[in-house]
């Protein structure tokens, strides 16, 4: 009877420090990441904490006190390399961040609510000398955390879910320009560190900035957007976007615009992972509306299907390196570096195809529907190791590099359309050829010898 006292004693003990454990490990974990936050400019000010037997809640404010490191940080993970003035805007940023996580070990999942304090001062002293009320509307609503995310994250697993807080802001100027502010129903799930995610999706039902002036407008609306990436490596990648409806609207008094499109759909892929380095983008949308004073144009099914293959992979790495690097390219020695890079990249040769790049119907000034068109086409480069030497003698002598071929069908109505604008000469009737509806132009180019319709251009 004794031993089985004791052996209940030693559990419930063991049962009641187990929260304690559990505070512990997270603590130490926490402090960890904190400390290496330091390594890329971020400052911890202000730590306070609640610690409950079953759970703990932190608040902390991390001060941006060096924006180059941060950002330099960041340009590790980004595909292409975060403007310089973004520097300057972020310098001196306070960020907040709440967190909550319970005891009991191995739950290990944390929640975390992060929303910026403040502007940086450099954008707050312009932006009251500019607009003193503007300013302390600015303030007072990200001190009200109206900029907030959400996010559950399991520091073992690395799997996360959370969410953008809802917006929904009027402010009026003095001038009586209105600015309206609306986003709803952000969320967003994935995997991997948060900075660098292997893989993440979002959703968003609406984003909606307008800007109103008497008679003048100026409106940006997404509805319905849904993105999805996963990550192999920097080089190896597969994203997409959906959007149900984008709608862009300038209104003024002589030239009023405006842009609309429906069931929207993007993906771009990157692959590095065979002999040789591939490239796909396809994009589809249902419907685009273009509206001015100048053009009416309705486009009805657009679809553009392209892919690059057979590129050395060695040579596209570390193109893509450099031209991830962009906003940098006044440095003539970067320049020099892409320029060199990019030649050799060509020199290796590779394929170019357009699958599909075609339009189901055309209406113009809501009155004139024409029949569409489709464009299919390969080009192959073949790898020279004199390419360079023969693009500084003259570009004629890669023609012989170079395999085209390429069909297009256009409609007749279309066709004609074109002919009204820019006649087409009794040169180019000799190479019609007719397909019930539609003309048909057969392009090959091979050897430096063109043909159009099997016919030999002259």
């Amino acid at each position: 009877m004794k031993k089985i006292i004791i052996t209940l004693t030693l559990i419930v003990l063991v049962a009641a420090a187990l929260p304690i454990i559990g505070n512990t490990f997270m603590q130490s974990t926490i402090e960890t990441r904190v400390d290496e936050l330091k390594e890329y400019g971020l400052e911890s000010q202000n730590g306070q904490s609640d610690v409950g037997y079953l759970s703990t809640r932190k608040h902390f404010e991390f001060l941006l006190k060096d924006a180059d490191a941060f950002v330099e940080y960041l340009n590790k993970y980004a595909d292409g390399q975060i403007p310089p003035y973004v520097n300057a805007m972020l310098e001196g940023v306070l960020i907040g961040v709440d967190l909550n996580y319970s005891n009991i070990p191995f739950s290990n999942a944390l929640e975390l609510d992060i929303y910026p304090l403040s502007m940086s001062p450099n954008m707050a002293k312009e932006l009251q000398k500019e607009n003193l009320a503007f300013y302390n509307y600015l303030e007072a609503f990200l001190h009200s955390k109206g900029i907030l995310y959400h996010i559950n994250y399991n520091i073992m697993s690395e799997n996360f879910d959370g969410f953008i807080k809802n917006i929904d802001e009027k402010y009026e100027f003095d001038d009586g320009v209105k600015l309206l502010t609306t986003l709803k129903d952000t969320t967003f799930e994935g995997e991997g560190e948060l900075i660098a995610p292997q893989r993440l999706s979002t959703a968003l039902s609406t984003l909606r900035l307008e800007f109103l002036q008497k008679s003048q407008r100026i409106i940006f609306d997404l509805k319905g957007m849904q993105t999805a990436t996963s990550y192999a490596s920097k080089n190896t990648y597969l994203s997409s976007v959906e959007l149900k409806d984008f709608h862009f609207i300038v209104s003024a008094t002589d030239n009023d615009i405006e842009l609309e499109g429906e069931d929207i759909k993007m993906n771009v892929s990157s692959n590095t992972q065979g002999e040789f380095a591939e490239i796909d983008s396809k994009s589809s949308l249902s419907g685009l509306e273009i509206n001015s004073k100048e053009l009416n144009l309705k486009l009805k099914n657009f679809n553009i299907d392209l892919a690059v293959d057979g590129l050395d992979k060695q040579s596209f790495m570390e193109s893509s390196e450099l031209i991830s690097k962009i906003d940098n390219l006044n440095d003539p020695r970067l320049q020099t570096k892409l320029e060199q890079s990019l030649t050799k990249l060509i020199s290796k040769g590779f394929v170019f195809r357009m699958a599909d790049f075609s339009v189901e119907d055309i209406v113009l000034d809501e009155k004139q529907k024409l029949t569409g068109f489709k464009m299919q086409s390969q080009v192959k480069m073949k790898g020279d190791k004199d390419f360079a030497q023969k693009v500084k003698i003259s570009p004629l002598l890669l023609l012989t590099n170079i395999g085209i071929d390429t069909r297009v069908r256009v409609s007749k109505e279309i066709y004609a359309k074109l002919s009204q604008q820019q006649p087409a000469s009794a040169a180019v009737k000799e190479y019609l050829k007719e397909d019930g509806d539609d003309y048909i132009f057969d392009f090959h180019f091979l050897d430096g010898n063109a043909s159009l319709n099997g016919k030999a251009l002259r």
